[in-house]
């Protein structure tokens, strides 16, 4: 018998009493014809992807970090993330979706600081990962009413296996210095996510902040990957789907809410997008077809 004991003491990194609560969890798979959720962001909740196969793109904030099999993803409250379906390949995630976590010295629902890389490799922690979260997701499939418990407790020991993945890899610091092209991309995308649920056009963008439309299409591009037209569709459809499955809100009110103008014209752009009308997106979310918060 080889026996193995426990440290009596330990520096907890997880604070307060109760674990974080789960709220879901749920399965991307590259069959599937919806498209993924696309840029958003979740003010009162954090968000933990694990790929379990393939490689793609995944975006948090400014940054377009590639993923493959085995990383790990971690999307604080109040971050912008958004996965890049065009450069999915086979991609599979497993997604947890919880709530009030409390890692010391962090803000509430922040399982890294803003100098943190935010995507990293699980390494030899991978399979453990994967075997706790489909754990989780399987349970609430079978019954989400009586498995809620063990599911709280299994996402504690997940957050805190993250935890001690990431004090055991080295830190990965973010350069010294901002270069000009990030300031001006940084400051486009602010005027976009301030102002996306108006009639904004490229003008607007390049009026306010005054400089040259030319100038500012090629750093916005170059910066982020995507055109401030670009980043705008997808910065106003992922509003849409925030508000389709997390309010009653008709479809017209949503469209206006997000800057559509002509509901018609919503409707074509989300269904072009997301793959389905907004009125099929919210019933198959809310029927439980899905987990994704």
């Amino acid at each position: 018998m080889i026996q193995k004991f426990a440290a009596s003491d330990y520096a907890a990194g997880i604070a307060g009493a109760r674990p974080p609560r789960l709220l879901s969890a749920s399965k991307i798979d590259a069959s599937t014809t919806i498209h993924p959720r696309v840029l958003h962001k979740h003010d009162n909740f954090c968000e933990l992807l694990f790929v379990r196969t393939g490689s793609g793109s995944y975006i948090v904030e400014e940054t377009r970090y590639p993923i493959r099999q085995g990383d790990l993803v971690l999307c604080n409250a109040g971050i912008l993330h958004d996965e890049d379906p065009a450069r999915s390949v086979d991609l599979n995630m497993l997604s947890i979706a919880m709530t009030d976590l409390h890692v010391k010295g962090l803000p509430l629902n922040h399982f890294v600081d803003a100098d943190t890389v935010p995507v990293f490799p699980a390494g030899v922690f991978a399979d453990m990962v994967d075997f706790l979260m489909i754990s989780i997701f399987d349970l609430l499939a079978e019954d989400p009413v009586d498995s809620v418990e063990t599911c709280n407790y299994l996402t504690a020991g997940l957050v805190s296996s993250i935890l001690m993945i990431l004090s055991r890899r080295c830190t990965q610091e973010n350069p010294v210095g901002v270069s000009k092209s990030n300031l001006i991309a940084e400051r486009v995308k602010a005027y976009i996510n301030a102002h996306y649920s108006e009639d904004l056009t490229l003008q607007d963008i390049s009026d306010a902040l005054h400089i040259s439309i030319y100038y500012l299409a090629h750093v916005f591009k170059q910066q982020t990957g995507y055109s401030p037209k670009q980043y705008m569709l997808r910065r106003r459809l992922g509003e849409a789907q925030t508000l389709l499955i997390s309010t009653d809100l008709s479809i017209t009110s949503i469209s206006l809410a997000v800057g559509y103008g002509n509901p018609n014209h919503f409707d074509r752009m989300f269904s072009k997008y997301i793959g389905m009308s907004p009125s099929s997106y919210r019933s198959f979310y809310l029927a439980g077809a899905s987990g994704l918060p």
